[in-house]
């Protein structure tokens, strides 16, 4: 009996010494599972200086921004030191800006996340029609791209792109199709354009023929396709003007551009809009065809020459059989 017993106490203990570990383990892992971005300004910000503070309402607001730049731009664009932002990171309790960079970017990746889009597409699509959504969304990219593009730059891409001795509209992935559309048209009124990718080559080797005279539209939007800013960077270093069409002008993009022109690409789904970027092209073609209105006049009745003689369209501009 006393065997039993001192058995009986042995297993007891050995349970509360297995709860007591699994109980640290429990919290330890808690205590340990690192907190996000904004658990941790959620948690510091009272402690926050003045600077810090504006720091964080900025992060709080555009991390997707922020999340590729580096420590310097980051505070040149809130107003703040480099060494304020730096700061902020530790006072947060991260190591330093590299790894709060990364949660960014992690964030970024996470909203990003074409699965993560669908569902959250579809959580909307049970209370509202898909049309209906989709097509006020675009109307809100509309409008938003109005409010914030940059006329002086606009008008200065458009100079850019007449004196330009080759044009290369470099755009992957379904930005490609913004890249044809606008090299397209481009073409139709005798710039000397090349889209990239147009073979089987690499784009670096797409893009080698590139000298200080030609401009590379890059054309890119979230999540970034990585040879385009690798593209642009090729071509910037080779001295060649880049143009970039993109979402903001702190994205990936924007950092080799030496002109952005920004517009709304958020769906709310898991796919992009093109409807902004395409209508900012729409304008930029318009304008360039402006710009150089007796030589387009002067293209545009010799095509029309050609598309009669050679029976282009189904419908005809001035009547006669379809």
């Amino acid at each position: 009996m006393l065997h039993c017993k001192r058995g009986t106490a042995g297993v007891a203990l050995s349970i509360q010494l297995l709860q007591g570990i699994k109980g640290g383990l429990e919290l330890k892992q808690t205590v340990e599972k690192p907190a996000d971005l904004k658990q941790r300004i959620t948690a510091q910000f009272h402690n926050l200086s003045a600077a810090q503070k504006n720091l964080a309402e900025y992060l709080l607001e555009n991390y997707d921004k922020a999340a590729f730049l580096t420590a310097s731009r980051l505070g040149a664009l809130v107003g703040v030191s480099e060494s304020t932002v730096i700061r902020f990171a530790t006072s947060i309790g991260y190591q330093g800006y590299p790894e709060m960079q990364v949660a960014m970017q992690e964030m970024v990746r996470d909203k990003l996340n074409t699965v993560s889009r669908l569902r959250k597409s579809a959580e909307l699509s049970r209370e509202n029609s898909a049309v209906r959504e989709i097509l006020q969304t675009d109307m809100e990219n509309l409008r938003k791209t109005l409010q914030e593009i940059s006329v002086e730059a606009f008008e200065a891409a458009v100079e850019e792109i007449i004196k330009a001795d080759t044009v290369y509209v470099l755009g992957l992935r379904s930005a490609h199709c913004a890249a044809v559309f606008l090299g397209f048209y481009l073409e139709m009124i005798e710039k000397k354009v090349r889209v990239v990718p147009w073979s089987v080559s690499s784009i670096i080797e797409q893009l080698s023929g590139v000298k200080k005279k030609d401009l590379v539209v890059a054309i890119s939007f979230p999540r970034y396709t990585r040879q385009t800013i690798e593209g642009a960077a090729y071509a910037k270093k080779a001295g060649a003007r880049i143009l970039a069409i993109t979402d903001s002008i702190v994205s990936p993009l924007a950092q080799w551009a030496d002109l952005t022109l920004t517009a709304e690409s958020d769906l709310g789904s898991f796919i992009e809009s093109f409807t902004a970027p395409l209508s900012v092209i729409n304008a930029l073609i318009t304008a360039v065809g402006r710009k150089q209105k007796t030589r387009t006049i002067a293209v545009l009745e010799r095509l029309e020459k050609l598309w009669e003689q050679y029976d282009m369209f189904y419908i005809r501009e001035k009547g006669g059989r379809p």
